[in-house]
C-alpha cells in the first residue's frame, strides 16, 4: 500500500456490499478501497494476492450519522393454542452489533440533496463499536461546526400554511443525526422576534426557521436586534450592528423561499436539513433601512419601490386567494402602468466588485466573497478602535451619483433572489457577501416595454437588463427623494395642486385622443402620488428611504449554490491519487 497522506486514525478489512474492502479513517475522510483476490502459483505453489481495484471517498463533513446495525437470533420456539388456532411463537434475543451504517450526502438533479446508507460489516462486534466511536468521535470534536442544540421556530401562517407538514417530514433526519431541539410554533407576528430578545441563547448552537421569506426576516431583525443590544449598541442612523453570535437555518415553507434558492440553489426542504445538520456556513450581506434617519429594519433579499411596492400592497388586501393573489395583483400593476418622480443617490462600489452583468455567478467557495469577508474583518477591527462611526455628510461626497427622474420600479437586491420562478434570481450575478447591493433603475417606459423586462427574467441566459430604460449599478447604499415627499412642509399643498393640473391634462388630452383618433400611450399616475417600498415581503409606507449594507453580517447555515461543472474528484488519502465519491 502506498504511504498516507493524511494521518490514519483507523484502519481494518471490512465487507461493503458483500465485497471486501480496506477501510481508512482519516481526519477528513473514509477512504474505501475495494478489493479483488488474485491467484497465482508456479511449481504447484498457490499464491493469492489482494489489488485494489476501485478507491471511493466519502468526506467527513458530509457523514450525516453513524449507527450500529442491530440484528436479532432466535433464541427459542415454543407452540401456543388459543382457542381451538395453534401459534408458533419465536422469542428474540438481541446479539452483538457486527454492522454499521455510516448515512452520507448524496447528490441528486437541480441541487437537490438526499440520504444514502451504507452499511460495513465487521469481523466482530469489538472492531464494530470501535469503527462507530471513532467516526462519531471525529465529526462531533469539540470546536467543530456541527449543531448539537437548536432553537426551531415553525411559522404555522405563512406562505400556503405548510410549515407544520414539512417540518414533521425532515424532523426524523435531525432526530437521526443526533440533534436536540427546542420547537416553538409561533402564534402571531414578531413572535420570534420577541422570544429571541430574553431567551438564552449560550444554551443553543443555532437558530432554524421552518416558513418562508417572512419568517427568515423576522428571525434575523431579533437575532441582529438582541446582539445589538447585548454589544450596547444603539440603532442610531447608519450605526455599525453586532454579529450575532449564532447562525440561521432556514427549512423552506413559503411562498418563494428566496433566501433558501439563493443560498443553496434550491427550495427542497431535505437539502436544506442536510446542510444544517453538517453545519455548514456562508456568511451573507444585511442591508440596514432607515427612513428620515431613523432605523426602521434589516434586510437581506430585495427591497423595492414602485412595481413590487404596489403589487405587494394590493395583494395584502387579498389575502384569502392565497398566493395567487401575487399573479392578479402583478397584472393589474402592469395593467395600470404607473411611475413615480422622484431622486436616486447611491455610493458605486469599487470597479474591483465587479458590475451586475459581468456574467460572474456566486458560487460555493466564491473568491469574490471570500476577499471581502476579509476586507470586512480589517474594517471592523479599525471601526472598533474608533470612538463612534463616521456621520453621512461625513463620506467622501464626491463619491456619490444622483439619477433623477420618473421610475416604474427601483429595486435594491443584496442576493441574487433565485425562487423557483426565477431560477437565476432578480440579479443572476449578485454575490451572498461582497458587502454590495446591486441598484436596478427601471425608467418611465410602455407596458409593452416593461412586460419584455419582466419577460426575460425567468429565462435562464437572457439578460434582462439589457433595455435602454434600465441603469444597473453595483453599490455601497442609497437614498431615495420622492419629488413630493408629504413629511417636508408644503409638499401635500404642492402635491395636491399637480394633482389637480394632471387631472386637467389627463381630461383634456382624453378627449383629444377620442376626437382625433391618436395613437393610445401608457398612461402615467399623478406626480403627487408616492408609492410604498417592499422589504423582504413587509410594507414600508414612507416613500423616503436610506439602505446601507453591511458585509457578511450574519451567518447562514448553508453552502452556497454548488457548480457541479467545476467539481474535481476527491484524493484518497491513503494513495493521494483521485477517486470517486461514494
Amino acid at each position: 500500500m502506498a504511504a498516507s497522506c493524511e494521518k490514519i486514525l483507523h484502519q481494518s478489512v471490512l465487507e461493503l456490499d458483500n465485497k471486501q474492502a480496506n477501510v481508512t479513517l482519516t481526519p477528513k475522510y473514509i477512504a474505501v478501497e475495494h478489493i479483488a483476490k488474485h491467484k497465482q502459483g508456479e511449481g504447484g505453489m498457490l499464491d493469492v494476492k489482494m489489488t485494489t481495484i476501485q478507491c471511493q471517498v466519502i468526506p467527513l463533513e458530509e457523514v450525516i450519522a453513524v449507527q450500529p446495525h442491530t440484528a436479532n437470533i432466535a433464541k427459542d420456539k415454543f407452540k401456543m393454542r388459543n382457542g381451538g388456532a395453534l401459534y408458533q411463537a419465536v422469542e428474540l434475543q438481541p446479539m452483538h452489533p457486527t454492522l454499521f451504517d455510516v448515512y452520507i450526502i448524496k447528490r441528486a438533479p437541480k441541487h437537490r440533496w438526499r440520504q444514502k446508507m451504507l452499511t460495513f460489516a465487521c469481523k466482530d462486534h469489538v472492531t464494530c463499536s470501535q469503527w462507530v466511536e471513532k467516526i462519531r468521535d471525529e465529526i462531533f470534536a469539540p470546536g467543530g461546526k456541527r449543531p448539537r442544540q437548536l432553537l426551531v421556530f415553525v411559522n404555522p401562517f405563512g406562505g400556503k400554511k405548510k410549515a407544520p407538514k414539512v417540518f414533521e417530514k425532515v424532523r426524523p433526519t435531525f432526530d437521526l443525526a443526533g440533534v436536540t431541539m427546542n420547537v416553538i410554533e409561533t402564534e402571531r407576528q414578531y413572535h420570534a422576534r420577541d422570544i429571541l430578545q430574553t431567551y438564552d441563547l449560550s444554551t443553543v448552537d443555532g437558530v432554524m426557521c421552518v416558513g418562508g421569506d417572512g419568517t427568515f426576516s423576522e428571525v434575523l431583525n431579533g437575532l441582529l436586534n438582541r446582539s445589538n443590544k447585548d454589544e450596547g449598541i444603539a440603532q442610531t442612523f447608519r450605526h455599525q450592528p453586532a454579529r450575532p453570535p449564532l447562525r440561521i437555518g432556514v427549512i423552506p415553507a413559503g411562498s418563494t423561499d428566496s433566501v433558501v434558492c439563493s443560498t443553496i440553489g434550491t427550495n427542497d426542504p431535505l437539502t436544506s436539513a442536510l446542510q444544517i445538520i453538517i453545519g455548514d456556513s456562508v456568511g451573507v450581506d444585511v442591508n440596514a433601512l432607515y427612513k428620515q434617519e431613523q432605523f426602521v429594519k434589516y434586510s437581506v433579499t430585495m427591497t423595492s419601490y414602485g412595481y413590487y411596492g404596489d403589487l405587494l400592497a394590493d395583494s395584502e388586501r387579498l389575502r384569502w386567494m392565497g398566493p395567487k393573489r401575487y399573479n392578479w395583483s402583478g397584472f393589474k400593476k402592469i395593467v395600470m402602468n404607473k411611475a413615480y418622480e422622484g431622486e436616486v443617490s447611491f455610493l458605486p462600489a469599487e470597479k474591483s466588485n465587479g458590475h451586475p452583468r459581468d456574467g460572474t455567478t456566486c458560487y460555493t467557495g466564491c473568491v469574490v466573497c471570500q476577499r471581502a469577508g476579509k476586507e470586512a474583518e480589517l474594517a471592523n477591527k479599525a471601526l472598533s478602535k474608533c470612538a463612534s462611526a463616521p456621520a453621512f455628510g461625513s463620506l467622501n461626497p464626491d463619491g456619490w451619483r444622483t439619477v433623477s427622474g420618473k421610475f416604474v420600479a427601483i429595486n435594491s437586491v443584496t442576493v441574487s433572489c433565485r425562487c423557483p420562478l426565477t431560477p437565476e434570481g432578480m440579479s443572476p450575478y449578485s454575490h451572498l457577501g461582497d458587502g454590495c447591493m446591486d441598484l436596478i433603475l427601471v425608467s418611465d417606459c410602455s407596458r409593452v416595454d416593461y412586460l419584455r423586462h419582466m419577460a426575460r427574467i425567468p429565462r435562464q441566459g437572457a439578460d434582462q437588463f439589457d433595455f435602454n430604460f434600465i441603469q444597473v449599478y453595483r453599490v455601497r447604499e442609497f437614498q431615495f427623494r420622492p419629488a413630493f415627499d408629504p413629511e417636508e412642509e408644503g409638499g401635500e399643498e404642492e402635491g395636491q395642486a399637480a394633482e389637480e393640473e394632471d387631472l386637467r391634462s389627463r381630461s383634456d388630452g382624453a378627449a383629444s385622443l377620442s376626437s382625433t383618433g391618436g395613437s393610445q400611450k401608457s398612461l402615467k399616475h399623478s406626480p403627487s402620488q408616492n408609492s410604498v417600498w417592499n422589504c423582504d415581503g413587509e410594507v414600508i409606507d414612507h416613500p423616503k428611504l436610506h439602505l446601507q449594507v453591511h458585509c457578511q453580517q450574519v451567518q447562514l447555515f448553508a453552502r452556497g449554490v454548488e457548480n457541479h461543472n467545476m467539481q474535481e474528484p476527491e484524493k484518497c488519502p491513503v494513495c493521494c491519487n483521485p477517486c470517486s465519491r461514494c
